[in-house]
């Protein structure tokens, strides 16, 4: 008996230990999928025997370059002489016999350059006799260290529809810039190269489920870190600090902000009580007094002033990655708050995109000037306003968009989405947020497809730790993308989360980057604390995803009020004009005044029968001096009330 009981013992801990070992392998074993390794495309010996390449360089201009080997890499030296023109230094391998590439997808090399002038772009060509096919990464030939597995789809390639990929015949690799009055001064580098390799993707293993954070206990805490440095970055007017370095306020940050904060604040009879309450009420308010006449907001402001930075996208259209944002922050706002004021915003808004949604659920954007319709391509604005349909409840129209950009970027060989309608190039944001988008639906399989394939060719460890995903990359570790990953629940994510949280700023933030480098391969990288990434830690450690529709009343109608309310006026103080919002149950002969401080009556804003339903109106005191004020709302014998406002000069 004791013998059986002792095994039972025994049996039990080892049951015990192998359930153990099966959660941690759950958790932790798909870090193997992160990333990739290819076959060489030439043998590392040939690659790396100087004796096998040949240069080519425009000689008559003062050019030059010439290459070295060692062991692991291929080095090429480049000098450009003066002047603005179109500058290059190429090494090439004739290659015999050719080499076939029919069958693979990507293409990936290891690239270090040195400290040189900016526009030192890197290309890498493939001909077959005939036809060539090319790809250049700008600006790669400045970073001073290896990046890793650099990778660009063979459908990206110029051309590349025309060359015989079965049958490839020569390889040329270059440093380039094309010609500029910024660049006319004579200029030298080393561009190293190594592992050029490629891989047929088909054959990639993928999810077959969402990975979900463990809570080691300390997720609290990072969350309550992360939103309350949010809250620290507010200025006066409203508006976040996107980036403190330069006093600048993005949109989409903004928006995204709106809903974080509403999710958090509490109100009670129709009152913020707590900070998150009364910061999302002056984000909210500052969208209602910036809007754009037909219903959009500008991309940038400036954090203090509430200067406009930068008003539309630089092809002078509306940027749909961020104006639906704000479409889904005020939408959460109002749900949770009930605040009549930002109705009409909301309106304005949804008016505004329903216009540019045609009736297949194809998305357009309009030059506001010209008036000129154009059509937008990318997943990531799909994204962005299918989740502000959601948000407003209109599933009809968001399903019909999920349809289209299903039918339009998603690539069936491959398994992902495409960075839009007209690119094959693989981003970030298009996948995370449209897995994000198609969690809980019929598509789930896609978002599964689409993670592990991001998962593999964006994971990065930049110039050192933590290892992560880049957005276009992989060049340094994006933490914002890398945090959207993770909250869509991608192959690896326990393992990335552990690596990331140990790198957040003192202050509950985390950085942009873990590297500076400016404009660099179609990524913006700064090491700068970053608002945005901060509202994405804030999801992933409360293992959320901000495109889950919020447990909130999501359907927007207008509806008449019910009571009779004065809001306090915003802003407040001001100077020198301000607006008075109220809220009126029945038709009824309406007063609104100004008195001074004394009693004495200043203005009479409003006199005249009004029919029930919200208002606000503009109080213009540049005749006044500063001082505190007071405003009177009577509506016939049912109700008044009385409120206080400070004018500051």
């Amino acid at each position: 008996m004791k013998n059986h009981v002792f095994l039972s013992a025994i049996y039990f801990l080892v049951i015990c230990c192998l359930l153990n070992i099966l959660e941690l392998s759950i958790i932790y074993a798909q870090p193997t999928s992160l990333g990739w390794n290819g076959e060489y495309i030439i043998p590392l010996n040939e690659f790396t025997d100087s004796k096998n390449w040949v240069c080519n360089y425009q000689p008559a201009t003062g050019d030059a370059c010439y290459v070295n080997t060692d062991s692991a890499s291929l080095n090429l030296h480049w000098i450009f002489s003066g002047g603005n023109r179109y500058k290059y230094a190429q090494c090439y391998q004739v290659l015999n016999p050719a080499v076939s590439l029919a069958d693979v997808d990507i293409i990936a090399l290891d690239v270090k350059g040195t400290d040189c002038d900016n526009h030192r772009d890197i290309k890498i060509k493939f001909e077959d006799g005939m036809y060539q096919a090319s790809y250049k990464w700008e600006n790669l030939a400045r970073i001073t260290r290896w990046c890793e597995r650099i990778s660009v789809l063979k459908s990206q390639f110029s051309d590349a529809d025309q060359v015989n990929w079965d049958k490839i015949t020569v390889i040329s690799l270059e440093v380039c810039s094309d010609a500029s009055d910024l660049d006319i001064f004579q200029d030298s580098g080393i561009v190293s190269f190594r592992k050029l390799q490629s891989d047929s993707i088909s054959n990639w293993q993928r999810a077959t489920s969402f990975e979900l954070l463990k809570d080691t206990g300390s997720y609290q805490m990072i969350k309550q870190n992360a939103i309350d440095a949010i809250i620290a970055r507010q200025s006066p007017i409203g508006l976040f600090y996107t980036w403190r370095e330069d006093s600048s306020s993005y949109l989409y940050g903004h928006g995204f902000i709106l809903k974080l904060l509403s999710t958090e604040g509490i109100w009670e009879n129709d009152q913020p009580v707590n900070q998150y309450a009364i910061a999302a009420e002056k984000l909210a308010l500052f969208f209602t007094e910036h809007q754009d006449a037909l219903g959009f907001w500008p991309r940038a402001w400036h954090s203090n002033s509430g200067a406009i930075k930068q008003y539309l996208e630089q092809d002078s259209t509306i940027w749909f990655g961020d104006f639906p944002w704000v479409i889904i922050g005020l939408q959460n706002y109002h749900a949770k708050s009930g605040d009549v004021r930002v109705e009409n915003s909301i309106d304005k808004a949804k008016s505004f995109l329903y216009e540019l949604i045609d009736s297949n659920g194809k998305l357009n954007t309009i030059n506001p000037v010209t008036n000129k319709i154009k059509e937008v391509t990318s997943c990531e604005a799909y994204a962005a306003t299918i989740l502000s349909l959601f948000e407003l409840g209109d599933d009809r129209t968001a399903n019909k968009m999920i349809q289209y950009i299903n039918d339009n970027a998603w690539d069936d060989n491959l398994k992902y989405w495409k960075e839009g309608t007209t690119s094959s190039r693989i981003v970030l944001f298009a996948n995370t947020w449209l897995s994000q988008i198609t969690t809980n639906s019929s598509h789930a399989q896609k978002a599964y497809d689409a993670l592990s394939l991001v998962g593999k060719v964006l994971f990065t460890k930049g110039p050192g730790e933590p290892c992560g995903l880049d957005g276009i990359g992989p060049v340094a570790t994006w933490y914002e993308g890398t945090l959207s990953y993770i909250c869509a629940g991608g192959p690896g994510s326990q393992y990335l989360f552990d690596k990331l949280i140990s790198h957040i700023n003192d202050d509950g933030t985390v950085p942009h980057y873990n590297d500076s480098l400016g404009s660099m391969a179609g990524i913006w990288a700064e090491n700068w604390s970053s608002l945005d990434g901060t509202a994405w830690l804030y999801y992933a450690a409360s293992k959320k995803s901000p495109f889950i529709i919020s447990n909130i009343e999501s359907n927007f109608t207008t509806k008449k009020p019910n009571v009779f309310k004065l809001y306090q006026n915003y802003p407040n103080p001001f100077n020198p004009v301000t607006k008075i919002t109220y809220s009126i149950q029945k038709s009824d002969i309406v007063n609104l005044n100004v008195y001074d401080i004394l009693g004495r009556e200043i203005q009479i804003i409003v006199n005249k029968l009004q029919k029930a339903n919200t208002y606000s109106v503009n109080f213009d005191a540049s005749n006044l001096s500063s001082g505190i004020y007071f405003y009177r709302l009577q509506v016939g014998n049912d109700f008044k009330e009385t409120k206080k406002m400070l004018l500051l000069r």
